[in-house]
């Protein structure tokens, strides 16, 4: 009995002294490995932007890479001063071993969004109507200055600058109360409603503060742009 109880416990030994070796055995990261493990990286950091997606493009390695060897889990973050940008590094670093190393590679990001866009072209002057509109998906980290999602905030508004067929439409090229020009101020409460002639210092778009000078007192208020020439000041 005694021998068969050594024999039953050398052998729970040999098995768990070759799980140990086995686990302890360097991991070889190839290049199409590492480029898997900034992808996945990235992917974890990422949100999702609302009626939009993204996209992750690891940048290729050189394939003549040398496979590194790692005897436990590679670190993996951000390389230094990057983040979460559309271009960014991710940094691969192994401590462990007689060999420590760290790899960089690029990444780029894509954050596609549907937006409102030029279904035509469309010149300074033109007043902006509905079939002026179609929804396109563009990457948002491109696109210089704010951009609609909302139609309602395009529609009878006035185009600025010339903007080609296909380009996603940004507040900078239109406005509904443009700088310069002759606007109605309409002040008024729930009884009381007046109008007068202004100038609009600035330019704004549904439903945003704008400065605007009345013509007859020369005084400047502010108000709020509630149609296509029009601002209203609530008594």
């Amino acid at each position: 009995m005694i021998i068969r109880q050594t024999a039953i416990i050398s052998s729970i030994f040999l098995i768990l002294t070759s799980s140990l070796a086995f686990s302890a055995e360097p991991s070889s990261y190839n290049y199409k490995k590492l480029q898997q493990l900034a992808n996945n990286f990235v992917q974890k950091q990422v949100t999702q932007p609302d009626n939009g997606r993204v996209e992750v493009v690891v940048n290729s390695l050189d394939p003549r890479m040398a496979p590194k060897v790692c005897a436990s889990e590679p670190s993996i973050g951000f390389a230094r001063n990057s983040g979460l940008e559309s271009y960014t590094t991710v940094e691969i670093q192994c401590t462990s071993g007689t060999q420590p190393w760290r790899t960089y590679v690029p990444v780029r990001i894509y954050q596609y969004q549907e937006v409102w866009s030029a279904a035509v072209p469309m010149s300074p002057g033109h007043l902006i109507n509905e079939h002026d509109l179609r929804i396109a998906e563009v990457d948002i980290n491109q696109v210089r200055a704010n951009v609609f999602t909302d139609k309602t905030l395009l529609v009878g508004a006035r185009v600025k600058r010339r903007i080609s067929a296909g380009d996603a439409i940004e507040a900078r090229d239109t406005c509904l109360v443009c700088e310069g020009e002759s606007v109605t101020i309409v002040a008024q409460d729930k009884s009381l409603r007046i109008t007068a002639s202004g100038k609009a210092l600035g330019d704004g778009l549904q439903g945003e503060s704008v400065a605007v000078r009345n013509v007859r007192s020369n005084k400047s208020l502010e108000a709020v742009v509630t149609g296509l020439n029009e601002v209203t000041v609530n008594l």
